[in-house]
């Protein structure tokens, strides 16, 4: 049995092999207590420093030696129960060779006086 119940926000289901994979995600989260909605409401992404600034990569890479016999090209998976990926993420059954991932959300709350 395989399900997935939801994938979202520039995030990949991949059975195979991928070379690169470079999935950007941002979000402005708004959660207010009223039902009341107007335009002072209204954001842009350009409104907040977190959407400008350059993300920090790691420079460094880590040395890692590997050996394969592949006897078979098969990728067998045999029970996969996933509940959700979301926000530039993946599952990937087979050989990922980069992987550079970003995701940027800004949450506001706006409560009644």
């Amino acid at each position: 049995m395989s399900a997935i119940n939801s994938i979202a926000g520039s995030s990949i289901f991949n059975i195979g092999d991928t070379v690169h994979f470079n999935p950007r995600f941002k979000a402005i989260a708004v959660q207010r207590e009223s039902n009341v909605w107007n335009e002072a409401y209204d954001y842009d992404f350009e409104d907040f420093s977190i959407f400008k600034r350059e993300a920090n990569w790691i420079k460094n890479t880590i040395p890692i030696e590997t050996y394969f016999v592949q006897h078979k090209s098969d990728i067998r998976v045999n029970n996969v129960s996933i509940t959700g990926v979301s926000q530039a993420s993946t599952v990937q059954f087979g050989g990922l060779k980069k992987i550079n991932t970003e995701s940027r959300i800004k949450h506001i709350r706006i409560l009644q006086d």
